[in-house]
């Protein structure tokens, strides 16, 4: 296991710096106690403080490596993502919110619609016990759908896990309408295949979708 304390002086120093992040997602509150050797801890980070955050991070020693395991294009603005390692830990950032694209191979990040970066940053929620900055949790749910359907093209358990501690969201007015701006004219079908528990057949209907 990667030693907490490296994680909390990760986000004691952006704290400090006024560095505009959340963290992406926490499956299974795993962070910071459980995070095994050689994971990543996913972070956001404001486009506006993006340069600014690696500047900070280079002159705190973070190290950018090469994660050779992920190799994408960048595309429509999306900046290219740092993978930064001190001290055993590892950390992967982002400058939008994004899923890999079905064309192109899967090899093509595209950054969601503008509404949804946007309402990240209207809806942050701090976290006082662990004093980071965490998504508000219709954006956590969102991003569960789209990390399920679009990078890893099946549900994984701790995503369903964590998928169903927020299912009373499904019917959210402001989270039907950000998933309205991913899936399209999906959205009702995808909503009612969640709640149906449905989410080995979900991949298979979305691709075969003819009413997009």
């Amino acid at each position: 296991m990667v030693n907490k304390e490296y994680i909390t002086e990760f986000f004691d120093i952006l704290n400090k710096c006024n560095i505009q992040y959340v963290l992406i997602k926490n499956d299974d509150d795993r962070i910071p106690e459980s995070v095994e050797d050689g994971d990543d801890v996913d972070i956001l980070i404001h486009p506006t403080d993006y340069n600014k955050f690696a500047d900070l991070m280079n002159k705190e020693g973070y190290i950018k490596v090469h994660n050779e395991f992920k190799k994408y294009y960048f595309i429509y603005g999306l900046k290219p993502d740092l993978y930064l390692k001190k001290n055993e830990a590892y950390f992967h950032a982002y400058d939008r919110l994004a899923c890999t694209s079905f064309t192109n191979m899967g090899i093509a990040k595209i950054p969601l619609d503008d509404y949804i970066q946007n309402y990240i940053w209207k809806t942050r929620v701090w976290d006082n016990y662990n004093r980071w900055w965490i998504m508000d949790n219709r954006i956590i749910l969102l991003y569960l759908l789209v990390r399920s359907v679009f990078d890893k093209k099946f549900f994984k358990s701790k995503y369903i896990r964590e998928i169903e501690k927020r299912i009373q969201l499904l019917d959210d007015k402001d989270f039907v309408y950000m998933c309205e701006k991913v899936f399209f004219k999906f959205t009702d079908r995808l909503i009612e295949m969640v709640k149906s528990k449905q989410y080995d057949n979900i991949i298979i209907e979305y691709k075969t979708f003819t009413d997009y």
